[in-house]
């Protein structure tokens, strides 16, 4: 009877070890720090691609998303996930705190690089060393996003600061109210060629930069593989069609190699 119990107890100790193993392998974290809306709002994209890689994975996944750099931080400090994907601000600033390596790349709008440009009022200065005053943007909540902006080439003297809706400053820069704002490729293509923002000009543009990188926290090893697979099959899977849409992006493609 002894034997029996012992035997039950060490299968029932293996069975609960594997399931906890299982379930949190390829937990993920989409981290947009300065994109509009909120956790909950986004939650039902999160279940949806997490339902996609548990199909494909073979293990059940689960998956949050932050777009408060404060949470993400907490977060992820508190229940790091296997894998995320991060804007290029958020990886630049914090990819060695949270070993964080490139395994992927997003392709917005079926680009696999990004522009950023600064815009200002259309009598504003012509030189980006001449602009004084906050300039805004999505990406701009870290010191580390003007480097990235400029490519460490150029000195300025205006301050940063994030915001959840660039278009909405790029209104009040349109209307003289605001001094400047710095749009993605993504959100200046809404506005490229509007009517609505004649009153603003490019200042200037930055080279050509990493999209949203796919990345994987701490070693890369087999898991950190079969998820890159399935990632850049996703493009070429019909059931993906509906989930690639709603994450805003035409696939997925190989690790950006200026982020190795």
């Amino acid at each position: 009877m002894f034997r029996k119990i012992l035997l039950f107890a060490l299968l029932s100790v293996f069975v609960f070890a594997a399931s906890s193993f299982a379930a949190g392998r390829f937990d993920f974290a989409v981290i947009q720090p300065g994109q509009p809306g909120n956790t909950a709002e986004a939650q039902p994209v999160m279940d949806e691609l997490a339902g996609y890689m548990s199909k494909k994975l073979g293990v059940p996944v689960k998956g949050v998303y932050y777009n408060d750099l404060q949470a993400a931080l907490s977060g992820l400090s508190a229940d790091k996930p296997a894998w995320g994907i991060t804007d290029l601000t958020f990886f630049m600033s914090f990819s060695s705190k949270f070993n964080m390596v490139p395994v992927a790349s997003t392709m917005p709008q079926g680009q696999s690089k990004d522009v950023w440009r600064l815009l200002v009022p259309a009598d504003g200065p012509d030189s980006v060393r001449d602009i004084k005053g906050t300039v805004y943007g999505s990406m701009l909540y870290t010191p580390e996003s003007t480097a990235i902006l400029f490519g460490g080439k150029e000195k300025t003297s205006f301050s940063i600061e994030g915001t959840h809706n660039a278009l909405r400053v790029l209104r009040k820069v349109n209307k003289g109210r605001a001094v400047g704002v710095c749009l993605d490729g993504a959100q200046y293509s809404v506005v490229e060629g509007s009517d609505r923002y004649g009153n603003t000009k490019v200042v200037y543009t930055s080279g050509k930069l990493p999209t949203s990188p796919v990345v994987w926290f701490d070693k890369v090893d087999d898991d950190a593989l079969r998820l890159q697979a399935v990632l850049l099959d996703m493009a070429k899977d019909p059931s993906a069609a509906g989930l690639l849409k709603l994450l805003q992006t035409t696939g997925f493609g190989p690790a950006d190699k200026e982020l190795k």
